[in-house]
């Protein structure tokens, strides 16, 4: 319990001396603290543009890496969350630093023909990438 002083001015009754108590605020900024934590968790997505996924009963909800490319219907790619051409992507891997131990995932629209992905791919592996998944919804 918290002790209280009495102040005494010439006169007057003795009051008491203000106090603030901290107990309650510690427990106010606790709660603050890990509803921001939990919050800041369900912000973190996927690194890419969203497109409509094909679907696969095989699939599985693995983390998505860091390194992703995505494939829009109208042609347009993106890697990560910045837009790139066809020739582009070459050069940014590898000011990226990607070695043969990163794995890209492939965000393609299922709209997208196959031949545009594995010109992605071979675009890929020209900075040294040899390991890709393909991004999927569950069926």
């Amino acid at each position: 319990m918290a002790l209280r002083r009495r102040l005494k001015i010439a006169g007057r009754r003795s009051i008491e001396e203000p106090e603030i108590i901290v107990i309650p605020m510690i427990d106010v900024m606790m709660f603050l603290l890990f509803f921001f934590m939990v919050a800041s968790l369900a912000m973190v997505v996927q690194n890419a543009i969203p497109v409509q996924l094909p679907k696969a009963a095989t699939g599985d909800d693995s983390v998505t890496p860091p390194l992703a490319i995505t494939i829009k219907p109208d042609g347009e790619l993106y890697l990560n969350t910045l837009r790139v051409t066809i020739d582009q992507i070459e050069p940014k891997l590898v000011a990226l630093r990607v070695t043969a131990r990163n794995v890209i995932t492939i965000n393609s629209d299922e709209r997208v023909p196959l031949g545009s992905v594995i010109a992605v791919m071979d675009e890929a592996r020209k900075a040294g990438v040899t390991t890709f998944g393909f991004a999927t919804n569950r069926k």
